[in-house]
């Protein structure tokens, strides 16, 4: 794999203008990013463009939702003592908080109760329900947790409260036996859409509670904590979420919850500008970050606060609390990669469990989704305290953390979660049996390809369609997060012309990228990736679309998300070309490189493929969409570098996986093969239903060969241009070596015996190129002087002299040599 991450591409081609986007008045670049979302229609794209809270649906859809209506209103009829029972994170805060700004709008007062993250660990414990038993309680309505305490249910009812539950997480076998059991992820409920977060579903709740014409008035007292909390659980921002976020980020511009408003101007967010990423990655941290170390009622304080000077006092010491945290969050991350750095076998361990005493209970989901971003490996952390393991996990598409935890639940004493995160606590003896079981499942579920990152591509944007318009465009499509991400494009063959590095610690990646235009990218925390990357080099870039506002003056700027070779400014320090080089000439004398020169069919001028009898469809570069052409039993052919990387990168944006051979087919036939400098004899051409070739072949009798053997009405695809002659050239130019380089190579090899080189350093060490170091090194393997391999695992050429004293020998009776001259000539009368 030449790439770490697979970039997939959700529309090839060019950008076009459509029906859509003339009627609704929007660019056909928007449009195409709907149609990417599977939104066709002008009614969907007309509701997704301007969601309406009037698309609200009726809570009572939801199952319990009347009995626990009833039971809240018998409750405040009665005058009963209620207390809302939330969670440290955001989402347990902000649905903490609108219940009880709820009950404070109608003048009934409320107790509520957050258990504490470094004493009590996540959801409903028998220890906090007994000191809420203390302080006294009739009625107990949980909100972002409850679903799996069924047993801490009925110890409430022994206790004499009622317990209603709201939540959103997953369902296990047992349903807890309360009064009402509000969840849409219940196999049972038929509620239309169950991906609210737990504030979502505490927002319904309150729907319910009010009468519908009031509640069009009194929902705007909540809708800004609901975003919150909905951006910040990372829910799919579709259907209800998409609507309650849209509406609330407009309404934040003015700020009517005035904890929140001073929260975000501590955060120094200008309140017009405001957008999901600024509230997941500024805003909500700062909330969490009280919750994890031990003040969850700061952020209940913050939002339901009525003066704005203790606002301001609250929104500080969030501030402050928030800088701790950074420093703790910091210093666990550097010892868990510590930890993955000193054990090997981490390397191969698809699921990452690492556990450590003395860790902060609330700071390992965030070191827990670092490291899963950085190794894309799902990833459980543990801290031990007293013999006891408590963490959180994190996983990656394709992998349900929970599904794989409830399989080791007989190894935990609690958790709980959803397919990408999950909390758990177990005996800390137990660790490393989890952390076998949980990859024997990782192992059994996940491929070599699951652990590669794919990242979606919205389409490759044209040099012409890069604007601040389109930047001001993508703004419509906001708010963005799971299910509608920040649209990702590509830009390919960019010259990287400066490399540079920003921030305090120099963390950040700044590059200049030239093409016609001149363009301006960052990395934030990307300057790891710079050792990968020269001045001149050729890259292609993943960025989102952004801008660079200094001093008033507005330019576009990519926000790089990944970087990659297009094709290396040197080939002879590029471990990839190298290992190309050596696979241009035969392993043996048995499978000589090309015999093109002996073949007995008849000539024809590349100029006259598209006469040939054979019924055949021909293309050329011009006016096709080479994407259009991957499809199943295709063959693509390169005989030079710039033809392999562009096929790589090309092939690399198709779901579709691909093989790549080197002169020779494997018996096994995936549906598109990539093929560098092939014996064309070798290849069983008539099974292929298109045959696309990125550079011109090396004489005509090749052309001849191909068009001869190939399926009748097969698609053949010549997608080069002129210059791909001029590589080809150098190719041949280089390819036979003199005497003299014979003779050098053979003393240095004789006097050394064994050689270990990096294989960038075959030029300074041998005095050639390394295509001809390979020509010259398997012309002395053919008359057994020595062997030679390169080491894939660490780019090393490896070189045995076999012969201690050597008869002499005579280079004018080498197969491979004269194979070689051969191909040389037919070459320059071809051409």
């Amino acid at each position: 794999m030449l790439y770490k991450k697979k970039w997939t591409l959700r529309h090839f081609g060019k950008i076009e203008q459509d029906k859509m986007s003339e009627k609704i008045g929007i660019s056909p670049e928007i449009s195409q990013i709907l149609k990417n979302r599977d939104i066709i229609t002008e009614k969907d794209a007309e509701i997704f463009m301007n969601p309406s809270l009037d698309y609200l649906r009726d809570p009572f859809l939801m199952k319990d939702m009347q009995k626990g209506v009833d039971r809240i209103k018998q409750a405040i009829e009665k005058n009963e003592r209620i207390f809302i029972f939330g969670d440290y994170d955001v989402d347990g805060v902000s649905s903490t908080s609108v219940l009880v700004l709820y009950f404070k709008s109608i003048g009934y007062d409320v107790n509520y109760y957050i258990p504490n993250r470094l004493e009590e660990g996540y959801g409903i414990s028998i220890e906090a329900l007994e000191k809420i038993n203390e302080i006294g309680c009739d009625l107990l309505i949980s909100v972002d947790c409850g679903i799996t305490s069924a047993k801490e249910v009925e110890f409430a009812k022994t206790l004499g409260m009622d317990v209603i539950i709201t939540d959103h997480h997953e369902c296990q076998d047992e349903i807890p036996d309360a009064i009402a059991v509000i969840n849409p992820k219940q196999e049972d409920c038929t509620y239309p859409y169950d991906f609210l977060c737990g504030c979502g579903v505490a927002f319904k709740l309150i729907q319910a509670l009010t009468p519908s014409e009031e509640f069009k008035t009194t929902m705007y007292d909540y809708l800004e904590i609901v975003t919150l909390a909905t951006i910040c659980d990372i829910v799919p921002l579709k259907d209800e979420n998409r609507i309650i976020v849209k509406n609330g980020l407009n309404m934040m511009k003015d700020g009517r919850n005035i904890g929140l408003k001073e929260l975000i101007k501590v955060c120094g967010i200008d309140t017009h500008q405001i957008k999901s990423s600024h509230i997941g990655y500024s805003v909500g941290p700062r909330i969490n970050a009280s919750g994890r170390l031990g003040y969850s009622y700061l952020g209940v304080e913050l939002f339901t606060a009525d003066n704005p000077e203790k606002a301001k006092e609250i929104a500080l010491d969030l501030e402050e609390k928030n800088s701790e945290r950074q420093l703790i969050e910091s210093k666990m991350y550097s010892e868990a990669e510590e930890i993955i750095n000193s054990d090997a076998s981490y390397q191969d361990d698809k699921v990452l469990v690492i556990a450590k005493e003395g860790w902060q209970h609330g700071i390992i989901g965030i070191v827990a989704s670092k490291l899963t971003e950085k190794y894309y490996k799902p990833t459980i952390l543990l801290t031990i305290e007293d013999k006891m393991a408590t963490g959180s996990a994190r996983s990656i598409k394709g992998f349900s953390i929970f599904d794989a935890l409830v399989k080791c639940k007989d190894l935990m004493t609690k958790f709980g979660g959803h397919e990408q995160a999950a909390g758990l606590s177990m005996n800390s003896e137990n660790v490393e049996e989890l952390r076998r079981r949980v990859n024997e499942i990782a192992d059994y579920n996940l491929t070599q390809e699951d652990m590669i990152e794919n990242v979606k591509v919205e389409y490759e944007l044209q040099e012409g369609q890069v604007s601040l318009d389109l930047v001001d465009d993508l703004h419509m499509l906001e708010p963005f997060g799971m299910n509608n991400p920040t649209p990702r494009f590509i830009m390919r063959d960019l010259v990287l012309a400066n490399i540079g590095f920003v921030g305090a610690s120099k963390q950040h990646l700044k590059l200049t990228l030239q093409k016609d235009h001149i363009y301006e990218a960052i990395g934030f925390n990307m300057a790891y990736l710079a050792d990968d990357f020269t001045r001149g080099d050729k890259v292609d870039v993943l960025f989102q679309l952004d801008e660079n506002n200094y001093n008033n003056n507005r330019k576009v700027q990519f926000l790089l998300k990944d970087i990659r070779m297009a094709h290396p400014k040197s080939a002879i320090k590029d471990f990839t070309s190298i290992k190309l080089f050596s696979k241009i000439v035969p392993e043996d004398v048995n499978n000589l490189y090309k015999i093109n020169y002996n073949l007995e069919n008849k000539r024809i001028k590349q100029d006259d493929l598209g006469k040939n009898e054979i019924s055949n469809n021909f293309y050329d570069k011009n006016n096709i969409n080479i994407f259009e052409f991957f499809k199943e039993d295709t063959l693509v052919i390169c005989n030079t570098l710039n033809g392999f990387f562009r096929a790589y990168s090309d092939l690399s944006l198709i779901e579709d996986e691909f093989d790549v051979e080197f002169g020779k087919i494997s018996k096994n036939q995936p549906k598109i093969k990539l093929i560098f400098s092939p014996n064309l004899d070798k290849l069983e051409l008539n099974i292929y239903n298109s045959i696309i070739l990125y550079d011109v072949l090396y004489n005509k009798e090749e052309y001849s060969y191909l068009l001869e053997n190939i399926k009748a009405n097969a698609n053949f695809v010549k997608y080069y241009d002129e210059k791909s002659q001029l590589y080809l050239n150098n190719i041949v130019e280089n390819i036979v070596p003199i005497r003299q380089e014979f003779i050098f190579v053979y003393k240095y090899c004789i006097t050394n015996k064994h050689i270990d080189i990096t294989l960038n350093k075959i030029k300074a060490i041998f005095g050639v190129m390394p295509l001809k170091l390979f020509v010259i090194l398997s012309v002395f393997r053919e008359f057994n002087l020595l062997n030679y391999k390169i080491n894939e695992n660490n780019n090393t050429l490896i070189i045995d002299f076999t012969e201690e004293s050597v008869s002499k020998f005579n280079l004018d009776e080498s197969l491979i040599l004269t194979n070689i001259r051969h191909l040389r000539e037919s070459y320059l009368e071809s051409y």
